[in-house]
């Protein structure tokens, strides 16, 4: 999956091991098998990073070492590819997260009562929701993804100055189902809507491509480290 991020969007990874200390910090660790940001460690310094060998141990799971991304603001981006055209995307949302600690770097997910999300596709215009598909759509060939990235702001978004946070492509959930600012009703006729098109996705898998059973190793994963 790194090795699909182009450079310029790409931050430094590596295998935790309390022995190769980091030029930086903060740096975050995070299960290899993971989701919903489950496990993720944030360490500060040499003595965080050191001490978390006992975890990792205990767990017994693999852990990634991700430098922090520069960037004031989080966003999520989601797509679903049209079953007609790979080149096309069927359904497109932008999501700003949204942190209320006073944290520098805090670990945003569904689980920290401090992250709540917005949706702001209709902040761009059709030919900006263009842009930002036509940057993201040719890395890996995934049907359906949720790219997280980190900007200073939007403008720097449409310019392609970000950092890839991470992508999640194991039956991501559109945020914008999660945004305060968007009405129960149109949550409903989304989720209508995006359960149509996954499905017409699903109709265009080829019967010879059986893909790799992971569900059980995520689950595995997931109790090692809840």
């Amino acid at each position: 999956m790194d090795n699909l991020i182009p450079g310029k969007w790409r931050l430094q990874q590596h295998i935790y091991d309390a022995s190769q200390l980091p030029h930086h910090y903060p740096v975050f660790l995070k299960p290899e098998w993971g989701q919903n940001s489950n496990g993720i460690v944030r360490a500060d310094n040499d003595r965080d990073y050191r001490e978390f060998e006992k975890k990792a141990d205990a767990t017994d799971v693999t852990y990634i070492v991700q430098e922090a991304a520069k960037g004031n603001f989080e966003y999520e981006i989601y797509f679903l590819r049209s079953p007609e055209n790979k080149e096309c995307c069927s359904f497109f949302s932008m999501s700003k997260v949204i942190n209320v600690s006073e944290e520098t770097y805090p670990i945003n997910s569904i689980h920290n009562s401090n992250t709540f999300y917005e949706d702001i596709t209709s902040s761009f215009n059709k030919s900006e929701l263009q842009t930002i598909w036509g940057m993201v759509k040719d890395i890996g060939p995934f049907r359906m993804a949720r790219v997280g990235v980190k900007a200073d702001n939007a403008a720097d978004l449409l310019r392609g100055i970000f950092q890839i946070i991470e992508i999640n492509i194991y039956l991501p959930m559109p945020l914008v189902l999660l945004s305060a600012n968007v009405s129960r009703n149109e949550k409903f006729r989304l989720i209508d809507s995006i359960m149509k098109d996954a499905a017409a996705l699903v109709k265009t898998i080829p019967p010879e491509e059986t893909g790799k059973r992971i569900f059980f190793r995520k689950l595995r994963a997931h109790y090692k480290v809840a």
